[in-house]
């Protein structure tokens, strides 16, 4: 018979003996408990913006923001809008971006899913890379979560195992949400489920690199990713920088490599496919 006396020892002694784990979004850390607001705290989203086709519409921007709220963390957090300056293939658009940004400007004042966001406008077409290099600037938090206007988030993941696995793994400095399964063909090497110390939640160690959705450190960001990147997207750089410096190397050699890039996909090789891609390049 259980009774609650034997009930109370039970949980004591699995808390004792399991003290990471508190419930499924719930994690102790160097005796912090990262939940969905401490995680709240911890992250802020970047979403990312430009001329595109579609404008002065919102048909990709007001969906990828509108996903982000299944994540309670995501809901909760700072969030801030980087608008790129206009390149000279949309020069004659000026007008219609223009009306664009005065929709998002609303949006902030008046819509729910654009509350708590702050918005930063680039005086020149700086690209991808340029618009990070310039949001980060008023990041405050640790961690960031990187998202593009056409990313939409498909369905549920453990942020706050995210970040717990990051605090006490400083190998994993970067998680991906992938548009596809992660043993697809994407990446320079095989993927596979090792990871150099512990993490809370299922990874995927990965040889590549992707601009899409992402949660990573913002000292990796500042420290390592950004001073790579010149005018273009980071993936550019990045994801080509791993295939050179891999090459001809040995598995030993790739491990070490890794570590400077600490790469992964959220969950295991078979998983996937978090996030569509709206594709407002093309419509």
């Amino acid at each position: 018979m259980v009774t609650i006396k034997n009930f109370a020892s039970s949980l004591f002694l699995f808390l004792l003996f399991f003290p990471t784990l508190l419930t499924a979004t719930s994690y102790r850390v160097d005796g912090e408990i990262i939940d969905d607001n401490r995680a709240a705290e911890l992250i802020t989203v970047i979403t990312t913006t430009n001329p595109i086709p579609s404008i002065p519409t919102l048909k990709h921007l007001y969906p990828a923001q509108k996903s982000l709220f299944q994540i309670p963390a995501l809901a909760k957090c700072k969030k801030i809008i980087v608008f790129d300056g206009i390149p000279p293939s949309y020069a004659n658009k000026k007008d219609l971006y223009d009306q664009y940004k005065k929709k998002v400007i609303e949006l902030t004042k008046s819509d729910s899913f654009f509350k708590n966001t702050e918005l930063v406008f680039c005086d020149k077409w700086v690209h991808l890379a340029g618009t990070l290099k310039e949001a980060i600037k008023l990041v405050t938090t640790p961690y960031i979560f990187v998202y593009q206007h056409d990313d939409i988030l498909r369905k549920w993941f453990d942020l706050p195992g995210c970040i717990a696995s990051m605090k006490k793994n400083p190998n994993i400095k970067y998680i991906h949400l992938t548009r596809y399964p992660n043993n697809g063909p994407e990446w320079y090497w095989p993927v596979n489920s090792v990871a150099k110390g512990e993490s809370l939640i299922p990874l995927t160690r990965c040889f590549g690199w992707s601009d899409y959705a992402h949660v990573a450190t913002v000292d990796y960001y500042k420290n390592f990713v950004l001073p790579q990147c010149d005018h273009g997207a980071m993936e550019w750089y990045m994801h080509w920088g791993i295939k050179k410096a891999i090459e001809g190397k040995s598995q030993q050699e790739m491990d070490r490599i890794h570590l400077d890039y600490g790469a992964y996909l959220y969950g295991e090789p078979h998983d996937g496919n978090y996030i569509h891609h709206s594709d407002g390049a093309r419509n």
